[in-house]
């Protein structure tokens, strides 16, 4: 392939928030960091749109959060690789619009060490009672609550995927002893018993803390609901910072309302964002935050494009890529 024959086009929109922005300034120093990538391709910028038809017509892959990928088959007849500045297309579901032979790739990684450090937070605020410490100030009421440390503890991920492995080092760095649930079940060296998906009802009863780390499909959609936060020891502990659709918030609401569980902390809704008006913004013991604990604003758009130029190296070289979208898995 001659020289800078490649076209990769980034398509930015104006309107997203900066993390799911590539900026020239992030953009040049990638190229630096991978200079044989660099040398093959070259780079066409658009914002909302505006010029897409002429970028998308000859691009050969093109990095993006929002595009127009009902035209994608049409306007874009050279895409070979559709790189998504996300882990999750849930957003994108059904993935029939996607062109044959074109492979979507996600930043999966890219997440790692600011949502494992922030599950850890999470696990932290859980194993402190603060959910409640926090409802009991607002009541003005002076309740001490005094705990332990993480070390012994049980904690239950359910989807060990990068993030999740993130998470279960840094458990077992606590002393914690830590459960996984993958889909093909393949071992870890931080987990210490893995299963598969069947295996959920078994395991919740065990975890003082549960974890919530699956990409939404249709499979997953609603994954945790009224029979599983029952099956959860009382007063256990619970963290989702993967999709709101995994989660019931009403069964939510209830198991912390009758004090089944002892706290929660989310990072993601259902929906997303919640109205003004949702019934469970003032769930008790219940702490929210609007979908900000696995980005990270420094790093993130420059860990992506490593993994994108990782990907096209191998690309060039015909060898196998990583992170790419199972159509049939959806993710």
């Amino acid at each position: 392939m001659p020289d800078s024959d490649f076209h990769v086009h980034v398509e930015n929109s104006r309107t997203l928030m900066p993390v799911f922005i590539v900026r020239q300034d992030q953009y040049e120093p990638a190229l630096a960091r991978h200079p044989d990538v660099a040398r093959r391709i070259h780079t066409s910028f658009g914002y909302d749109q505006e010029n897409w038809a002429d970028h998308a017509r000859t691009a050969d892959a093109i990095i993006t959060y929002r595009f127009p990928r009902e035209r994608l088959r049409h306007e874009a007849p050279q895409l070979k690789l559709l790189q998504i500045l996300g882990a999750g297309v849930d957003y994108l579901l059904p993935l029939g619009w996607l062109p044959d032979g074109v492979r979507m790739l996600t930043n999966s990684g890219a997440h790692v060490p600011k949502a494992s450090q922030s599950a850890l937070m999470a696990l932290l605020m859980l194993n402190a009672r603060l959910p409640q410490l926090m409802d009991s100030r607002r009541r003005h009421e002076w309740n001490r609550i005094f705990t332990g440390t993480l070390s012994g503890k049980t904690l239950l991920i359910v989807g060990v995927g990068a993030i999740g492995g993130g998470v279960a080092e840094h458990a077992k760095s606590f002393g914690m002893k830590v459960l996984g649930i993958r889909r093909h079940g393949g071992s870890h060296p931080a987990v210490d018993e893995m299963h598969g998906p069947g295996a959920l009802h078994q395991l919740l009863p065990r975890a003082d803390f549960v974890l919530a780390n699956l990409a939404l499909t249709s499979e997953t959609r609603g994954v945790f609901g009224a029979p599983e936060f029952a099956r959860m020891r009382r007063g256990a502990g619970f963290i989702n910072m993967s999709r709101g659709g995994l989660v019931d918030p009403a069964a939510l609401d209830s198991a912390l309302r009758s004090g089944q569980l002892a706290g929660a902390v989310i990072d993601v809704t259902l929906p997303e964002p919640p109205p003004g008006d949702w019934p469970f913004w003032d769930t008790p013991n219940l702490i929210i935050t609007p979908h900000v604990l696995s980005d990270d604003i420094d790093e993130y758009v420059p860990r992506t494009l490593d993994l994108f130029f990782d990907n096209l190296r191998r690309f060039f070289a015909g060898e196998h890529l990583v992170g790419v979208v199972d159509v049939a898995r959806e993710y």
